[in-house]
């Protein structure tokens, strides 16, 4: 008996199925894209990215959607939206994952958006120099300082540096420390003078000592009773009536480190002020005992204010550090300043004879100079 012919519909569906069998047991590697090259890339980049594409792109990272970056730049959704699809092309990746609940950075976003800040920060420093040139200034000079330690170095170092640069505006900027590394960030601030801090160690910013590490001290008021003792006890100066550091300072740290290292409490009976001028007026109010760094020690006893108790506390602060955005260029009065204060830290700080009081402290203690 003969076989029976397979007609050609089934025979052909027949070979399809043993060819996706085949095919399924044995599975191509898979096409890899061949990546273009980084110089071909990056002329792409520079090519078509424009200053829009590093506008929206830095605003759809800070607000959560589309939406909110639209109202921003009174522009509609879709635009912003047509904005970001332009910038996914040009770098030939997502630069956000969408969800329900807006727009979150990928890893390439994130990438995208601190280029696109550093971008425009410097973008901002140029046409403030511009401006500067046209307007026949040298431009601007913003520092803050977070302790008095470097008030009086910083103080000539200013003085000096205006004599020689008249026309530049510099301005002393007040804050909290987070605010002021912020401000570094974001290239509002130029320079920061403070001591050393974990909450400065950010990927942009840059440190150098300028102020070494220093003794604490306990000072006491001219008069106290404790000033003619030769030998002191932690225990008795834990009862004293202190100026006590408000809670959450480094020197309240500081001062709780040392008594407990002693085997003593902590001063807990007087005001609670970390401001040197109110404690300056409190002891020239009262008998009242303060823990500073050796170099505001020095300014108070320069001041007649108080004078440094004979007793080791056996701590120390950390140096004090200029801090700056090494990311962005600098200001021009701003490198001139840092490479000045950088100079004289090695020469004019350590050969200071005495520290003269900040004149904050002078004005709100009522001091004159004898």
């Amino acid at each position: 008996m003969g076989s029976v012919p397979i007609p050609k519909a089934n025979k052909n569906r027949c070979l399809l199925s043993k060819w996706l069998t085949c095919r399924m047991s044995h599975p191509a590697p898979p096409i890899i894209a061949c990546p273009m090259p980084a110089e071909t890339f990056a002329h792409t980049l520079l090519g078509r990215l424009k200053l829009r594409h590093l506008r929206i792109m830095l605003a759809l990272s800070e607000m959560p959607t589309a939406a909110a970056v639209a109202a921003r730049f009174h522009v509609s959704p879709a635009a912003v939206s047509k904005t970001l699809a332009e910038i996914e092309d040009i770098v030939g990746m997502p630069l956000f994952e969408r969800n329900r609940r807006g727009l979150h950075l990928t890893e390439p976003g994130r990438e995208m958006a601190a280029h696109a800040a550093v971008l425009l920060a410097q973008l901002e420093r140029l046409a403030e120099s511009l401006q500067a040139v046209r307007a026949g200034s040298q431009g601007a000079l913003r520092i803050a300082f977070r302790t008095m330690s470097v008030q009086p170095f910083l103080a000539r170092a200013m003085s000096d540096f205006y004599r020689d640069n008249p026309r530049v505006e510099i301005s002393v900027i007040e804050g909290g420390i987070g605010e002021l590394a912020d401000q570094l960030v974001d290239g509002s601030l130029d320079l920061l003078f403070a001591y050393d801090d974990p909450r400065l160690s950010l990927p942009a910013l840059r440190t150098a000592p300028v102020v070494p590490a220093q003794k604490v001290v306990i000072v006491a008021s001219l008069y106290h009773p404790l000033l003619t003792r030769r030998k002191l006890a932690a225990r008795e100066l834990s009862g004293q009536q202190w100026c006590i550091p408000v809670a959450g300072s480094r020197m309240l740290h500081l001062l709780h480190t040392a008594f407990h290292t002693l085997g003593a409490p902590a001063p807990s009976l007087g005001i609670r002020t970390s401001d040197v001028a109110a404690t300056a007026s409190l002891l020239q109010a009262g008998h009242f005992l303060a823990v500073f760094p050796e170099r505001i020690a020095a300014q108070l006893t320069l001041a007649k204010v108080a004078r440094v108790l004979r007793f080791e506390l056996g701590s120390r602060v950390e140096p004090v550090v200029a801090v700056w955005n090494d990311e962005l260029t600098p200001r021009t009065p701003a490198r001139l300043f840092r490479e000045l204060v950088m100079r004289r830290a090695g020469e004019t700080l350590m050969a200071e004879p005495v520290p003269l009081l900040a004149a904050r402290a002078v004005a709100a203690a009522g001091i004159r100079k004898r």
